[in-house]
């Protein structure tokens, strides 16, 4: 009867130790949903089944990795969307090819053109800093690039840390055996990181958004300045940018409706210079005043 007791009193235990765990796995992740589709008409029904447990292999490298310790409530939500090309295998590796959108459903949409993974490689995914793995590696690249972005939003340069672990994988992998599409993963973070001016745009839009919801009207007004001053900065170093253009058409007609509602016909006009595609939404706003 005491060893009855003793073995239920474990198991008991045990429970709530895979409670405990689950829970603060939960609190810890930074993305909380990732919604993945595939296209994989290209492949044979036999190449088919093999990807079989893949998406949920990835979800789960996302949603259950620590990406960052500081800020663990961040809840990002992902898409991400695979085009298979085909198959490359050499020898008994089965090797895929493969294109891929990353996308938070708001401002920011990364188009990968071409990576190539091996299965063998990949039974269970989990992101390593440090060891590459041609999957791993480019689902690890994309995160870290969009919790970059995500934490520009929260302070002033804030996800600059992401930002040199992603350069750290895309360095490491273009001297790897897959190498395909490094290189222009690098360009990428090299662009992301030089247009200090967009960086600086994604904090001053986000302060001004809470400022004017919580009736700061002064500080949001100059947190808007500050805004303007980052197109500028933009417009003066990049012609076309067209991460920039992506911020802008999603949050240029509500940056634009509360520089109405603020009265704010110069700032208005200054942004149907610096983001022209939309100028006819400022037009409006500013018609209105």
């Amino acid at each position: 009867m005491l060893r009855k007791l003793i073995k239920i009193s474990l198991q008991i235990k045990i429970v709530k130790c895979i409670i405990v765990v689950l829970f603060f796995s939960e609190l810890s992740a930074q993305f909380k949903e990732t919604n993945i589709t595939f296209d994989d008409r290209l492949l044979r029904d036999d190449e088919k089944s093999s990807l079989f447990n893949l998406k949920n292999s990835i979800e789960k490298f996302y949603v259950d990795t620590v990406w960052n310790d500081e800020y663990r409530d961040l809840e990002l939500k992902l898409n991400i969307q695979v085009i298979f090309e085909g198959n490359a295998n050499t020898g008994s590796s089965e090797s895929f090819l493969m294109q891929s959108l990353f996308s938070n459903n708001m401002d920011l949409h990364f188009f990968d053109k071409g990576s190539q993974f091996s299965l063998s490689q990949n039974s269970s995914l989990y992101y390593d800093s440090v060891y590459y793995d041609p999957l791993s590696s480019l689902l690890g690249f994309y995160g870290n690039i969009i919790l970059g972005a995500e934490l520009d939003t929260w302070s002033s340069l804030g996800g600059s840390q992401h930002y040199e672990k992603a350069r750290s994988i895309a360095v490491r992998a273009s001297a790897s055996n897959f190498s395909r599409g490094w290189e222009q993963r690098l360009l990428l973070i090299n662009l992301l990181t030089d247009n200090v001016g967009l960086r600086k745009l994604r904090f001053s839009t986000y302060l001004s958004y809470e400022l004017f919801e919580n009736g700061n009207i002064d500080e949001c007004i100059r947190a808007l300045d500050e805004l303007i001053k980052n197109l500028d900065e933009i417009f003066n170093n990049y012609s076309q940018e067209n991460y920039t253009n992506m911020f802008m058409k999603y949050h240029g007609p509500k940056i634009g409706e509360i520089m109405e509602k603020l009265g704010q016909k110069e700032m208005l006009l200054e942004l149907q210079d610096l983001d022209s595609q939309r100028s006819n939404i400022y037009k409006e706003f500013y018609s209105n005043i």
